[in-house]
C-alpha cells in the first residue's frame, strides 16, 4: 500500500535531522512503508494492528505473556497480513478506534502502558509529535508522565471518523477533543484544512498553525528536467497511483477513460499502480471494464515500489487521483507534479491550495466524470502548453514543498514550545 502519512513522517524526520536535531520514530500498528535504499532507523512496532484488534473482541488477548505480545507485534507478521485486503473501512472499525483513542479506558491498556514503559527507559526528549488525531489517546498519559509539549498531525482523519456509524462517529468525536486538551499545537497541511479541524475538534485557532507537507523532491525532478513535450499524434496515456478503494475514485478515472475513447473517439491509455483494500470494489471495477470492452486500454501494475513508482510517472501524460473524498495531503499527486507530470485533480482538499501555489495542473468538481475527461481533452489538445506548465508547477513545488522547507517550516513552528 502507498502510505502518504509514512512518507510525509520520513520527509519530515529526514529534513529535521539535516538541520541538526534528533529524532526518533516510533511506529504505531504497523511497520513504516518506506521506499528507496535508505530506510529510517525506527524503534519496534508498538501497539500493532493484529494485537490492538484482537485485544478489542478477547479477555485472553488482553492476558497474553509479553513473549506472545511480541510475536503478534513482530514486523514480518504484520507485513504479512498487510498483503492482504484487510478492512479498514470505518463503519468496521468504529468499536475498535474509539477503545485506541480512550486510550488507558480502552481495551488495549495493555499496548498502552507498554509504550510508556519504553518511552520513560528511553533518553527523556524535548517533544512528542502524534501523527495524527486517530493516535491522540497516548496524549493525556505523555502529558501526565512527562510533562512535556505535544503536537498532533492533522492529516484527514476526520474523514474517517464522520464514515462511522453512531454511536461510534459522537464518541470518536468527543473523545478527539478531549486529548486535544493535552496537545500544545497542531500542525496541519492547508489553511483550509486548519480552519475544518480547529472546528470540528473545537480549538482554538492560533492552536493549528500550517505545516506544508514535505516532499524529497530530487528522483521525482530529474524526470521532470528529462521529460519532453508530448507528440500531439502518439496514444496518450493516463495514470493512477494510490490504494484501490471507492474513495479514491478510480472508477471515475474509468469511466473518463470510456469517455474520451468512445464519445470523442481518442485514443487513450490508462495505467493503474496500488495496492487493491477493496477486493469487492476491484472485482466489480474490472469486470465493468470487461464489459465495456476496455481491458486493452488498462494496464494494472500492481503495487510498486519507488523504481516502479518512478516508471511509471515517467510514462504517463496526465495523472489523476479523482478521490472522492478531500483529501488532507495528496503525496501522490504532489510527486507526480513534481516528476512534470501535468494533473487534474477534485477541486476539494488540498488541491485547489496547491494548484494555486504551483499551477501544473487543473481542478474538476469532485465526483464528476464528464468534467475530468474534458479537462483531460484539453490536456491532450494543447500538450505543447500542458508540457510547459507542468514543468513550471515542478520547478515551484521543489522549492516550496521540499522536505527541508517543511523542515524550516516545522521547527519555526515549534519554536514556542521548546526550551531556549
Amino acid at each position: 500500500m502507498y502510505c502518504g502519512a509514512c512518507a510525509r513522517d520520513l520527509a519530515l524526520a529526514r529534513g529535521l535531522i539535516g538541520r541538526g536535531h534528533d529524532f526518533q520514530i516510533i511506529p504505531l500498528y504497523t511497520p513504516l512503508k518506506t521506499e528507496g535504499d535508505d530506510p529510517f532507523p525506527t524503534q519496534p512496532v508498538f501497539l500493532g494492528g493484529i494485537n490492538a484488534y484482537l485485544q478489542q473482541y478477547s479477555g485472553l488477548v488482553r492476558r497474553l505473556p509479553p513473549f506472545l505480545d511480541r510475536i503478534l507485534d513482530s514486523p514480518a507478521l504484520l507485513r504479512w497480513a498487510s498483503r492482504f485486503a484487510l478492512s479498514t473501512e470505518a463503519a468496521d472499525l468504529g468499536a475498535t478506534t474509539v477503545s485506541v483513542l480512550a486510550g488507558r479506558e480502552g481495551n488495549q491498556v495493555k499496548e498502552f502502558a507498554r509504550l510508556l514503559d519504553y518511552l520513560l527507559s528511553q533518553d527523556r526528549p524535548h517533544l512528542f509529535s502524534i501523527t495524527n488525531t486517530l493516535l491522540s489517546g497516548v496524549a493525556p498519559e505523555l502529558k501526565a508522565r512527562f510533562g512535556l509539549p505535544i503536537t498532533c498531525g492533522l492529516q484527514g482523519e476526520d474523514g474517517f471518523v464522520r464514515s462511522m456509524t453512531e454511536p461510534h462517529r459522537t464518541q470518536a468525536q468527543d473523545l478527539m477533543r478531549r486529548n486535544a486538551r493535552a496537545i500544545d499545537l497542531f500542525i496541519a497541511p492547508t489553511h483550509a484544512y486548519a480552519q475544518e479541524m480547529a472546528d470540528y475538534l473545537a480549538l482554538p485557532a492560533e492552536k493549528v498553525k500550517v505545516v506544508h507537507t514535505g516532499l524529497e523532491v530530487d528522483p521525482y525532478r530529474r524526470i521532470a528536467m528529462g521529460r519532453s513535450a508530448r507528440l500531439a499524434d502518439a496514444p496518450f496515456t493516463l495514470g493512477y497511483l494510490s490504494s484501490i478503494t471507492p474513495g479514491k475514485g478510480l472508477d471515475l478515472l474509468v469511466e473518463a477513460l470510456r469517455v474520451l475513447l468512445r464519445d470523442a473517439g481518442r485514443d487513450v491509455r490508462l495505467r493503474v499502480a496500488g495496492l487493491v483494500l477493496d477486493a469487492g470494489y476491484w472485482r466489480s471495477l474490472q469486470a465493468s471494464v470487461k464489459r465495456s470492452g476496455l481491458a486493452d486500454r488498462i494496464e494494472y501494475l500492481g503495487e510498486v515500489g519507488l523504481e516502479g513508482k518512478l516508471g511509471l510517472l515517467s510514462g504517463v501524460d496526465a495523472f489523476s487521483v479523482p478521490s472522492r473524498f478531500s483529501e488532507a495531503r495528496g503525496v501522490a499527486v504532489m510527486e507526480a507534479l513534481a516528476a512534470g507530470v501535468p494533473v487534474v485533480v477534485p477541486n476539494a482538499g488540498a488541491y485547489p491550495e496547491l494548484l494555486a501555489l504551483c499551477g501544473g495542473g487543473t481542478l474538476f468538481p469532485p465526483g464528476d466524470a464528464a468534467a475530468l475527461a474534458s479537462q483531460l481533452a484539453q490536456v491532450m489538445d494543447d500538450p505543447a502548453g500542458a508540457h510547459q506548465r507542468a514543468q513550471a508547477g515542478s520547478e515551484a513545488l521543489a522549492t516550496l514543498y521540499s522536505h527541508e522547507r517543511t523542515a524550516a517550516e516545522y521547527e519555526k513552528a515549534l519554536e514556542p514550545l521548546l526550551p531556549t
